[in-house]
């Protein structure tokens, strides 16, 4: 029986490996790019800052309930099972909330995961310019005159080659296994 549930749960990677990958390099020429936005130190920062590193894009928000915590929370494992490697990888949280995520809220959001995460801010205009690029949306609800919106968001990751391309994507869900061999993949790139 353990044969058949090693072949099984190998086959399921096979598959969500096939998807990330099928839907990674359907038309990856459209996606990504580089931009401008504000880090949580306040400072300028281009996704070119990072070449000749693996870039992890993550969009999300400091009030995310589960997805957003769920998802730093599960980078952090990736930065520890790297080790030395981490070290050739950036991740990035691009705030979708700009309104209520200023600089000085990201600073303590991004570094309650890992001092090493850089969160990034902008205008409005600014980070729905950076949506179009990656095809990310983000959908507000509620009265947004006061502080309890709600937000949906993309929730994929975005893995960016040394050479700041899209890499692959990684989709909700995706078992952890097959995030860590497509960071390594790109890093050993």
């Amino acid at each position: 029986m353990p044969r058949i549930t090693q072949l099984s749960t190998r086959l399921f990677l096979a598959s969500i490996l096939y998807i990330t990958m099928s839907i990674t390099h359907a038309n990856p020429t459209k996606l990504g790019g580089d931009f401008e936005l504000t880090s949580h130190k306040g400072e300028a920062f281009h996704l070119s800052d990072i070449e000749g590193k693996v870039g992890i894009i993550f969009f999300g928000f400091t009030h995310c309930p589960d997805v957003c915590p769920n998802t730093l929370l599960e980078i952090q494992r990736l930065i520890v099972t790297l080790e030395d490697q981490a070290e050739h990888m950036q991740v990035l949280f691009i705030s979708v909330d700009p309104k209520r995520d200023t600089p000085e809220k990201l600073d303590s959001y991004v570094t309650y995961f890992n001092k090493n995460i850089i969160g990034l801010t902008g205008s409005e205009e600014d980070i729905a310019k950076v949506l179009k690029q990656f095809n990310a949306s983000v959908k507000f609800s509620g009265d947004t005159t006061s502080n309890t919106y709600n937000v949906e968001h993309t929730a994929n990751m975005f893995l960016i080659n040394k050479q700041g391309d899209i890499g692959s994507i990684i989709l909700p869900r995706t078992p952890f296994a097959v995030l860590e061999q497509q960071v390594r993949k790109l890093i050993e790139e």
